[in-house]
């Protein structure tokens, strides 16, 4: 499957090491545990010379994802001056090629912190009002709250990912730790951004920060000083990625569903934002609808030249993630060669293809590579497919945004990134991970990104909102799909093969000849993709790699068929009708 989650390293220390602490000269060191497994750390290092007050701060997790380990390290240096200024420099590496970029802060201007990252113009960010900026100050509100046991309320940013980050405390007690006998237990909440999760923190009065246990979207973990002993070992868990997987109901042709009913089955409501594609029909129920084409006025849309206006402006910009003006994109565009007059639509549709084409190793151990690392390095699961489109579209003046959510696909729900373009006035969905122009019904859209940073991305939030349930199809699901003698009578389509017929059970489809051939819609085959292509004497084409072929079975649908021999193959291709259904 190539969609999966993506816990940044940020979004990760945020909810486990908020702040670590440190004497007034020396390294404080931390180690962390997700779902019982041992998965990164954080050092902590401050001194003085005659520049000023100085921070490093470095912080580092290991995620075991579908059998392989993605490593993500953040760095950062802070330096406070005499008169209060405040210098930070930051090198955040969630894939190869990291995202670095220096900032500053002056007590002249309190709510503005300026950034600028590497090979983009600097920017000015607003910070909110009270916000901590120095990240000693954070260090500073847990001792003071240890030694005179009383509640911590504080907010601070984090400059890496931009986000405001949170602590509010309630002092319990006096609870001794291993070499921390002066240890203060609190409770209360933690914040990241929207996220907002419940932790326990130990402080020490004299060391500050000692342990800390929480969750992340119903994960344990636990994120303490590197002196203590580890915690006890229970039961092996599970990791992020595969407690965000829930199962679907199996339906042969999911990604041809042009639109379905579900409702989640967890405790608590959910309430997701709304739009012409996703409609609220009562607690905790949402209808889900595929885009239709867009009205021939909105396909003749031409791009945006000159100064875009400013609803489009955040939708067309160069960012650390989207730096399309780099010139590794002239290639890109020499091998895309969008026609001269193209419309919105039109290039929608051929960068949809194109990065779908482009990125010829669907893999997961791409932490969160930007768009310009995916134009030299063509490898990465949806994240890469996403930001890659949205910085084509925007090179070439379509308005683009990347979408974080859900989407169903090979009988499961997990969390998915794909991007919208702005075509008539309306975001249009599509999928390069699936090479779906326009993206499936059965997605559930938590939010949108103009990518303007790490912080805006919302991984965290995916993940949060879904702990204990699922979005669960109501029927009719596969119940839609009839078969009837030699004929399959499926969503927008039938299929005949003349001389066989066909089996439905449990939304598994077959196709019986002299053997049964399990049957079901798939993406189209990709570039590089072993196999090679067969073409049969009415001239339908297919791609057959010695046991499955795949056809297209118009409009960009397409279905692949199992356990077949060449001879077989053809056989198909020769007798596959496929007509639309009214």
């Amino acid at each position: 499957m190539a969609f999966a989650p993506r816990l940044t390293l940020a979004f990760t220390l945020a909810a486990t090491l908020v702040a670590a602490p440190a004497p007034a000269s020396g390294v404080t060191a931390f180690r962390q545990w997700i779902a019982g497994q041992e998965a990164g750390g954080a050092e902590r290092r401050t001194y003085r010379d005659a520049a000023g007050e100085h921070q490093e701060n470095h912080e580092w997790v290991h995620l075991d994802r579908l059998g392989v380990t993605v490593s993500q390290d953040l760095a950062e240096t802070a330096l406070r001056r005499a008169d209060g200024s405040i210098e930070f420099t930051f090198r955040l590496s969630l894939s190869q090629e990291p995202v670095e970029g220096r900032a500053s802060w002056s007590p002249a201007e309190p709510a503005r912190l300026r950034v600028a990252y590497r090979n983009l113009a600097p920017k000015t960010i607003d910070l909110p009002e009270g916000v901590l900026i120095w990240p000693g100050d954070e260090d500073t509100r847990l001792l003071e709250a240890a030694r005179s046991a009383r509640p911590v309320h504080f907010r601070s940013f984090s400059v890496p990912t931009q986000q405001v980050t949170g602590l509010d405390l309630e002092p319990v007690g006096p609870a001794p730790l291993p070499g921390f006998p002066d240890a203060v237990r609190f409770k209360g909440r933690s914040s990241e951004g929207a996220l907002t999760e419940d932790v326990e923190f130990w402080i020490s009065p004299a060391q500050g920060e000692v342990r800390q246990l929480g969750t992340f979207a119903g994960i344990p973990l636990v994120s303490q000083r590197a002196e203590l002993p580890p915690p006890a070992a229970g039961a092996p868990g599970s990791g992020f990625f595969e407690r965000t997987l829930r199962a679907v109901p199996a339906h042969p042709f999911l990604a041809w569903v042009p639109e379905l009913t579900v409702r989640w089955t967890g405790a608590g409501e959910q309430v997701l934002p709304e739009d012409p594609l996703q409609r609220r029909t009562g607690p905790n129920r949402y209808r889900l609808a595929q885009a239709a084409p867009p009205t021939p006025a909105a396909q003749a849309e031409l791009p945006v030249t000159g100064e875009p206006d400013p609803a489009d402006a955040p939708f067309l910009a160069a960012t650390p993630l989207v730096q399309f003006r780099d010139p590794v994109f002239d290639g890109l565009m020499h091998r895309l060669a969008p026609p001269p007059g193209a419309t919105r639509y039109q290039l929608a549709r051929l960068v949809n293809a194109f990065v779908y084409d482009w990125i010829l190793e669907k893999d997961y151990t791409v932490g969160f590579a930007s768009a310009q690392e995916v134009a030299r390095n063509p490898r990465g699961d949806c994240t890469e497919h996403g930001v890659l489109a949205v910085a084509l579209l925007r090179r070439l003046g379509v308005p683009a945004r990347g979408v974080v959510g859900w989407i169903a696909a090979d009988r499961t729900l997990g969390m998915h990134f794909w991007a919208e373009a702005r075509i008539g006035g309306a975001w249009y969905p599509i999928d390069p991970t699936f090479d779906m122009v326009p993206a499936s019904a059965f997605r559930l859209k938590l939010g949108a990104t103009d990518l303007a940073d790490l912080g805006s991305v919302g991984w965290d939030n995916a993940g949060a909102t879904f702990q204990d349930g699922t979005w669960a199809p109501e029927e009719p699901w596969a119940a839609a799909v009839r078969v009837q003698g030699d004929t399959v009578y499926a969503p927008g389509r039938t299929l005949r093969v003349p001389g066989a017929h066909w089996t439905l059970s449990q939304g598994e489809l077959t196709l019986v000849t002299a053997r049964r051939h399990p049957l079901a819609a798939a993406p189209r085959p990709a570039p590089g993709q072993p196999g090679r292509r067969l073409q049969a004497r009415g001239g339908r084409q297919g791609w057959f790699d010695g046991r499955r072929l795949w056809t297209d079975c118009g409009g960009g649908q397409w279905i692949r068929v199992e356990d077949l021999d060449e001879a077989e193959a053809f056989a198909f291709l020769e007798n596959l009708e496929v007509r639309p259904r009214s």
